[in-house]
């Protein structure tokens, strides 16, 4: 057994959801589902070709298999536990741990598996002690015949913070798990590029006062690209989703007001890599959201709803002390828990580096949402949501850092019990074995 430390580096499936994130900001459903999960294999796949088969960093070597581990512990206080109009203070334990692991197969075959989890203890209220596991947590297999890469994928989280979901508010949980298993294929040839593929995404509440049902939907997507130049890449780009939910009533509240629908969007795409530092790509199309008009009793005045949908993402390494990301835009998608939202969104991270082995981090982010398809008009829920934070990271050992971080977070909406303000200050450890 080898202990080796060599240049960090993402291991391949985890770069291009790092991408992702970068570009499409923390949440895991930024924008129409088919084509979130499109613009994800895009940025996967890139991954991929810029990538060496390799982990990267990597703590222990048996043979080809490299893993990475690390831990970590956090402890912050929030003077608002429920997100509700009526503030609660707590504070919370967060031990979690991160592992990734790499195994080349053969030449042409490669699998990865990584799992980031972690348990969290509330002093004040225990009832809220629970697990969670972070988006990046999953296996994923690459496969490379000739100029075509095929994936394999199961990807899974569980979230369990209340002011993740703008919808739910007042509630002892919010937790849900979201898994996605699905294939994609990518044909490179150089000057033209062809992706597509297939993805089953389940939503599971696991709070059974939610008043969300459980759903599952089956996404299709194609996005097809040339390269007039190699820093430029556009192309056109497609999605079909099918969203079908629990109407048994037995994981929600309001059984039977969520009506099973087909989405379909279709449009452009133009991706740019202008400079080793300087990243950027926008979508734009249609988007046509059809819920069925035989839906079960209690819910009525269902109608289609149709809209123009962009997506602007960037990222800047200003210099060596300062780099960004910026993304921005309007969808209509199964946002929270598979529930239907016509969206605007706007998200900026700002980072600092000007003192060595310290980092800055700022983030700062505003969301709007609308309800579709939830009946009577009056009724459609409305919301605005603002989110302002910041973190400081201190490198104290090669293996050892130690971080501080605030955020606060405000909503307005059209219902009063979502109103809310948090605010958010902790202090964490991180290891890396």
């Amino acid at each position: 057994m080898l202990i080796k430390k060599s240049r960090c580096r993402l291991p391949l499936p985890l770069a291009g959801l790092v991408g992702l994130g970068v570009l499409l900001g923390q949440m895991g459903l930024q924008a129409q589902e088919a084509l979130r999960i499109s613009m994800a294999g895009d940025l996967a796949a890139a991954s991929r070709k810029q990538a060496a088969n390799s982990i990267g960093y990597y703590n222990l070597l048996w043979g080809p298999v490299s893993l990475r581990a690390s831990a970590n512990v956090s402890t912050e206080y929030t003077d608002n536990s429920g997100n509700s109009s009526r503030a609660d203070g707590d504070l919370i334990t967060r031990p979690s741990i991160n592992t990734a692991l790499h195994w080349p197969v053969t030449t042409h075959n490669s699998l990865d598996v990584s799992v980031g989890a972690g348990y969290s203890f509330y002093a004040k209220h225990s009832e809220l002690d629970q697990f969670y596991l972070s988006p990046n947590s999953g296996i994923s297999l690459d496969v490379y015949i000739g100029d075509c890469v095929f994936n394999v994928h199961d990807r899974a989280s569980l979230t369990q913070n209340t002011y993740e979901n703008p919808t739910t508010a007042n509630a002892a949980s919010s937790s849900y798990l979201q898994n996605n298993v699905g294939i994609s294929g990518m044909w490179d040839l150089n000057k033209a590029l062809l992706n597509v593929g297939y993805d089953h995404a389940d939503y599971m509440s696991l709070n059974t006062t939610a008043g969300q049902p459980d759903s599952a939907s089956e996404n299709f997507y194609l996005n097809a690209g040339l390269r007039p130049r190699e820093e430029i890449l556009i192309g056109v780009e497609g999605g079909l989703g099918l969203v079908s939910y629990d109407q048994s009533g037995g994981t929600s509240s309001t059984p039977g007001l969520a009506a099973d629908a087909m989405q379909l969007n279709g449009g452009l795409f133009c991706s740019l890599q202008l400079s080793e530092h300087f990243s950027a790509r926008l979508d734009g199309g249609y988007t046509v959201y059809s819920p069925e008009k035989t839906a079960a009793a209690g819910t009525n005045a269902i109608s289609d709803s149709s809209a123009l949908y962009f997506q602007m993402s960037l990222t800047h390494q200003v210099n060596a002390h300062v780099s960004y990301s910026l993304s921005l835009g309007h969808s209509v998608d199964y946002a929270y828990n598979g529930q239907p939202y016509d969206r605007y969104f706007v998200r900026l991270n700002p980072n600092w580096n000007f003192m060595y082995r310290w980092n800055l981090g700022t983030s700062v982010s505003w969301e709007h949402g609308t309800q579709v398809a939830a009946g009577a008009a009056a009724s459609a829920l409305s919301y605005d949501q603002y989110n302002l934070g910041f973190n400081v990271n201190r490198q104290i050992t090669q293996k050892l850092s130690a971080g501080m971080y605030y955020r606060w977070i405000m909503e307005t909406a059209n219902q009063a019990n979502l109103n809310s303000t948090q605010n958010i200050v902790g202090l964490s450890l991180a290891y890396q074995f």
